[in-house]
């Protein structure tokens, strides 16, 4: 089946009601692929929603309610997950697990330092100057010079670092949760 509505994962990626589908051996791959696809959407329309949650976050922490759409951390994810667990949803856990995975693993080909995208794009980068200054027969100008870059880099760990404190406050002070006690 295809991810649906945001529940509980502020990336919104938890299908609000998860249902099991069997598919055969043959559909499997076509299903896969969908649901792939569906997953890789739906993180990266989560990733530009990011932004314009900080100040739900900070109504949350500031005696607010919680929006179910609005980012966790690690600590979040993990009562959410402790969660489905306890009431037995075995499928809700599972999701949380992929499209938190998921979603990492696409946060982290971002084209920012100091996250694995920031690399490869410098690395694409010295390799198309490199191609051009051959082609126009000038030396290759050699490595990108990291150093010159690390006011970015702190810059992005600065904000990352904030997001993170915010997320884990909102997280303790204000949790989301998945079954109503």
């Amino acid at each position: 089946g295809a991810v649906g509505p945001v529940a509980a994962l502020g990336v919104g990626l938890i299908p609000s009601t998860p249902t099991r589908v069997t598919y055969g051996p043959v559909e499997a791959f076509g299903a896969t692929a969908d649901f792939t696809g569906d997953m890789a959407v739906g993180t990266l329309q989560a990733l530009q929603r990011i932004p314009q949650k900080v100040p739900a976050l900070w109504h949350a922490i500031t005696g607010g309610e919680r929006d179910v759409d609005t980012p966790i951390s690690v600590v979040g994810a993990s009562r959410l997950g402790g969660e489905a667990v306890e009431n037995n949803a075995w499928l809700v856990f599972f999701m949380l697990f992929v499209s938190l995975n998921f979603f990492i693993g696409v946060f982290n080909l971002l084209p920012l330092l100091p996250l694995d995208g920031g690399h490869i794009a410098i690395s694409w980068f010295e390799r198309v100057r490199s191609w051009i200054y051959a082609r126009v027969g000038r030396r290759d100008p050699g490595r990108v010079d990291y150093l010159k870059l690390m006011p970015f880099t702190y810059a992005v760990i600065l904000i990352g670092g904030v997001f993170t404190l915010l997320t884990i406050t909102a997280d303790v002070v204000n949790p989301i949760t998945l079954f109503s006690r």
